[in-house]
């Protein structure tokens, strides 16, 4: 099943950001994890062109990922094959998917923009496009980065559903965000989700990080996963995940293990929050938290309990506050920490995530850290049950689905 099958939902947050970018002097990389949603945007925007009154016939949209033999897989055939199907020039848009898949594809982006065309291209890695660019037009790139999709955007898909916003969250929880998972989720192919979710994962693992990095310690790599996923919100280390591995049986240095976590990170798999000291606002060199980027793809790697539920909660407010901020990292307040701060050296705001508040207990434990930071910028705890009240010493107080779909 591929994205095309489905109807075209519109996501504005991402939407905005595009066309925002139209005509400016940028190549637009869009990336993200692969069936996130990168090729609907694109052509959502296309079709928006074309609405607009842009002639159709000075675009040209390739899919790279599919096994098409007409279509070029080299940079000076591809230059070719563009040039000779549309004028080149202001006014000619080209939108390419999964353009890596190109041998020497920035050869050709750069032909394309020096000739004055807006081009738009998307990637399942979040360093490879970047990187391979700014050998090639350095500072001439805008990175648009998709996830997939959060609760309010999740609510949005399924809104002829007929169920309430709880039982939504129960399926978002186990099954995640992507865009076709979530829109299979009320037809007869929600049987396969569970097959869908573990496709997506092998082609993200094998494409995007074993084939990508030569790795050869396939198993090694595959129960870092593991690791990781059943330790969504722990600081992990690349030295703890090591000794770890190695008790279980699977021998490797934690210099093997950093580098697994880089590759990692940039397949969108899991994503790191870096620590930072509330007072140097410095990032800590010690043990980082990782959260996975799609609640389905950990449920599959880690299958889902109900005792994972508070790493879980956290994680999907992490990935909101991500959506809604960009970088967000874990702030550490002497030997106790905040959960998240968001823009932390312009205006930051801190959130503490919780099940519930009801023992005064884990009501001290989390109110306590936001207090010791001692200045006036907003504080949030987040619960997942309803608490009678709504500020406690000046800390807000919100429940979770309330916060969600703010």
């Amino acid at each position: 099943m591929v994205e095309d099958v489905w109807p075209l939902i519109p996501r504005e947050h991402y939407l905005e950001q595009i066309r925002a970018s139209k005509d400016t002097p940028f190549i637009k990389v869009v990336k993200g994890l692969r069936r996130c949603g990168k090729s609907s945007l694109l052509e959502l925007f296309r079709l928006e062109l074309i609405v607009s009154g842009v002639d159709p016939g000075r675009m040209i949209s390739i899919n790279f990922e599919y096994d098409d033999p007409d279509i070029p897989k080299e940079h000076s055939a591809l230059t070719k094959y563009v040039q000779d199907r549309v004028e080149m020039g202001k006014g000619t848009y080209l939108f390419f998917d999964e353009i890596q898949n190109v041998d020497g594809w920035e050869h050709s982006v750069r032909t394309f923009y020096d000739l004055g065309c807006d081009v738009y291209i998307t990637g399942s890695n979040s360093k490879m496009l970047s990187s391979e660019l700014s050998t090639k037009l350095s500072g001439r790139s805008l990175d648009i980065e998709v996830a997939p999709l959060v609760f309010s955007e999740y609510v949005l898909f399924r809104k002829d559903s007929g169920l309430d916003k709880s039982r939504l969250f129960d399926d978002y929880i186990r099954h995640g965000g992507l865009p076709a998972v979530a829109l299979s989720e009320d037809y007869r192919s929600a049987a396969l989700i569970p097959q869908m979710i573990s496709g997506i994962y092998n082609t993200v693992f094998v494409k995007d990080v074993v084939e990508r990095h030569d790795i050869r310690n396939v198993s090694a790599l595959s129960n870092l996963m593991r690791f990781l996923m059943r330790n969504i919100g722990d600081r992990t280390s690349s030295r703890k995940a090591a000794n770890y591995m190695t008790s279980a049986g699977t021998k490797i240095s934690h210099v093997t293990v950093d580098e697994y976590l880089g590759y990692i990170d940039e397949a969108y798999l899991a994503l790191r929050s870096r620590r930072m000291d509330h007072k140097t606002q410095e990032y800590l060199m010690t043990s980082d938290k990782f959260y996975a980027q799609d609640l389905g793809i950990r449920n599959h790697i880690a299958p889902y309990r109900q005792d994972n539920i508070d790493g879980l909660l956290e994680n999907v407010v992490y990935n909101e506050l991500v959506y809604r901020y960009g970088e967000v990292c874990t702030c550490s307040v002497g030997d106790m920490e905040v959960d998240f701060i968001v823009d932390p050296l312009c205006d930051p705001e801190y959130f503490q995530v919780t099940m519930n508040l009801s023992d005064p207990k884990t009501l001290e434990r989390e109110i306590r850290p936001l207090r010791e930071l001692d200045n006036n910028y907003p504080k949030t705890i987040i619960v997942y049950d309803r608490y009678p009240l709504d500020d406690i010493d000046g800390v807000r107080i919100v429940n979770l689905m309330d916060w969600l779909l703010e």
